[in-house]
C-alpha cells in the first residue's frame, strides 16, 4: 500500500495524466459533423482507451488511498463523477442510447483545474465571491424588472415596422410584453444596436425618450456592471492579502526561533561564565558542585561594579593568615634556650 501511494503521488504519474487529459482534449476538438466513417471509428476507440486510463487512474487512487481518503479530497470526487459518467455513457452507448452524456467529455478539460495552481487559485477566489455575486445578480435582475415595466408603459406597441404590402408588423425590439421588454432591455445592457432602439424609440414618441436610454445606460452598464468587477477585484485583493500575511506570520515565526535559540545560547554560556571562578594561585577551577546562580541581567545589560568580592578577598588575606599562623606557630627569638 505505502509503494502503491508514493506511485499515485508521484510528480510522473501526475504528469501522465496531465498529458492524457491534454491529448483527449484535442481529440475532441478534432470531431466536427459529416465526418469521415474512419475518423469516428478512430475517436470511438480513443474514448475508450482514455475512459480505461481515467478509470485506472480512480483504482488505483482507491487502492492507494482507501474509500474515506479518496472521497476526502474534492477533486477525487469531481472526477470520479466524470469517470462514472463516461463509463456510463459507453455502456449506454452500446446499448443505442443515452447519446446526451457525451456533452459530459468535456468536463474532464476542468480535470486540468488540479495539475494547475494558479487556475485552481482564481476558481476558488471565484467560489468565495459567489455571495457577492448572487447578490449582484438579483440587483441586475430588479433593475432590468423595473426598466422593463417602465419601457411597456413608455414604448408599449409603438414600436412596428411597415412592410411592402403595407401591413404593419412590430419590430423585433420592442415593449408590447414583459418578455419582450426583457429582452429588449437585456440587448440594451450589452451594447447591440442599443442605438437603433434609441431612435425608434425617439421616432416613436418625442426627444424626451433619450432620457429613458440615457439613464439605463448609465446605470446599468456602467455602474452595475463595474460593480461585479469591484467585487471580483475585492476578492482577489482578499486573497492576495491572506496570502501575504501568511507569507509574514511564517518569516516571524522563523526569526521568533532564531532569536529563541540565539537567547538559549547565551544564556548557556552566562551559565558556563558564571560557574567559574578565581582560585588563589589565579588559575580557573570550575565549580561543578555550585547550584547555578539565578541571572538577573544579560551581557548586554550594564552592570555597577561590585565593591568586593569574596573571591578576590580571599586571595589577598590568605598571605596573611599564613604569615600569622606561622607566627603563632614558632616561638620567639627570645624564648628560645640554648643547647
Amino acid at each position: 500500500s505505502g509503494k502503491l501511494r508514493r506511485i499515485v503521488d508521484s510528480k510522473y504519474f501526475s504528469r501522465g495524466i496531465m498529458m492524457a487529459i491534454l491529448v483527449n482534449t484535442l481529440s475532441m476538438g478534432v470531431e466536427y459533423h459529416e465526418q469521415p466513417e474512419e475518423l469516428t471509428h478512430a475517436l470511438e476507440i480513443s474514448n475508450i482507451v482514455f475512459t480505461s486510463m481515467f478509470a485506472l487512474e480512480m483504482l488505483l487512487k482507491l487502492l492507494a488511498c482507501g474509500p474515506l481518503g479518496y472521497i476526502r479530497n474534492p477533486y477525487n470526487i469531481f472526477d470520479g463523477i466524470i469517470v462514472v459518467i463516461s463509463v456510463w455513457e459507453i455502456v449506454g452507448q452500446a446499448d443505442g442510447g443515452l447519446s446526451v452524456l457525451r456533452t459530459f467529455r468535456l468536463l474532464r478539460v476542468l480535470k486540468l483545474v488540479r495539475f494547475l495552481p494558479a487556475l485552481r487559485r482564481q476558481l476558488v477566489v471565484l467560489v468565495k465571491t459567489m455571495d457577492n455575486v448572487a447578490t449582484f445578480c438579483t440587483l441586475l435582475m430588479l433593475f432590468i424588472f423595473i426598466f422593463s415595466i417602465l419601457g411597456m408603459h413608455l414604448f408599449g406597441c409603438k414600436f412596428s415596422l411597415k412592410t411592402d404590402t403595407g401591413d404593419t408588423v412590430p419590430d423585433r425590439k420592442n415593449f408590447d410584453s414583459l418578455l419582450w421588454a426583457i429582452v429588449t432591455v437585456f440587448q440594451i445592457l450589452t451594447q447591440e444596436d442599443w442605438n437603433v432602439v434609441l431612435y425608434n424609440g425617439m421616432a416613436s414618441t418625442s426627444s424626451w425618450a433619450a432620457l429613458y436610454f440615457v439613464a439605463l445606460m448609465t446605470f446599468g452598464n456602467y455602474v452595475l456592471f463595474n460593480l461585479l468587477v469591484a467585487i471580483l477585484v475585492e476578492g482577489f485583493q482578499a486573497e492576495g492579502d491572506a496570502n501575504r500575511s501568511d507569507t509574514d506570520e511564517d518569516k516571524t515565526s522563523v526569526h521568533f526561533e532564531e532569536d529563541f535559540h540565539k537567547l538559549r545560547e547565551l544564556q548557556t554560556t552566562e551559565l558556563k561564565m558564571c560557574a567559574l571562578a578565581v582560585t588563589p594561585n589565579g588559575h580557573l577551577e570550575g565549580r561543578g558542585s555550585l547550584s547555578p546562580p539565578l541571572i538577573m541581567c544579560t551581557a548586554a545589560t550594564p552592570m555597577p561594579t561590585p565593591k568586593s568580592s569574596p573571591y578576590l578577598d580571599a586571595a589577598p588575606s590568605l598571605p596573611d593568615s599564613r604569615r600569622g599562623s606561622s607566627s603563632s606557630g614558632d616561638p620567639p627569638l627570645g624564648d628560645q634556650k640554648p643547647p
